[in-house]
């Protein structure tokens, strides 16, 4: 599992990260388990000390990232980290700070993610994007793809986007790219319903709603 942070940059110009900063504390406090379980990766030198105030270890900065990424960290950055991680470990979960981890990842979950050998997104109806990577799962078969995604001409420039164009044109009628209720969206407290006993992670709106996240499986 990764997951990462970077300074916001679209087309050069930066805006604070206030947001990411804010819930990386709150997740790791609902979340003790990603302190141990994440690879976290760093933007920038910048970033690598504001990850390291939360008392994470650094995997690795991407500071050597190329212009076109670093002039467009947001998003492209995240994009830029998981090729890597598909071509460091041959696979990958990204994992975003806004999640709930509900059960920790095991050999069924694992199983899942490596069925059919296909990338695996959130599914979110009516999504103004045709993925989500909230939370999604990747695998080596896909490093040509995720290469090749780079090249496209997207904007703004943004990883869902990039997905898109090297995912099948019917990726949303195919199962074997979804993550179902494996991980699923929690836009507003009607959402919650959508958790089953089966769902391991739940990427939220708003992480104060962990405990009744929680509740549903018990």
């Amino acid at each position: 599992m990764i997951a990462g942070l970077y300074p916001y940059v679209r087309g050069g110009v930066a805006s604070t990260a206030d947001v990411t900063l804010k819930e990386i504390p709150q997740s790791i406090e609902i979340n003790p388990l990603y302190k141990k379980a994440l690879y976290v990766l760093a933007g920038n030198q910048e970033s690598a000390a504001q990850l390291a105030g939360f008392n994470l270890n650094v995997y690795r900065i991407f500071d050597d990232a190329p212009e076109y990424v670093q002039q467009n960290m947001a998003h492209m950055m995240k994009h830029w980290m998981c090729l890597w991680a598909l071509k460091e470990f041959g696979e990958f979960l990204w994992v975003d700070w806004d999640t709930v981890m509900l059960q920790f990842p095991d050999k069924a979950f694992t199983d899942m993610c490596r069925k059919n050998r296909t990338p695996k997104f959130i599914r979110i109806p009516n999504y103004w994007a045709t993925v989500n990577c909230g939370v999604y799962y990747a695998c080596h078969e896909w490093i040509s793809a995720m290469e090749s995604s780079f090249k496209v001409k997207v904007d703004p420039p943004n990883d869902e986007l990039l997905w898109a164009e090297v995912l099948p044109a019917d990726v949303l009628e195919r199962e074997e790219f979804w993550l179902d209720d494996y991980a699923v969206h929690i836009g507003s407290k009607r959402d919650i319903g959508a958790v089953t006993d089966k769902t391991y992670f739940a990427h939220v709106k708003n992480l104060e709603w962990a405990e009744q996240l929680r509740n549903i499986q018990k």
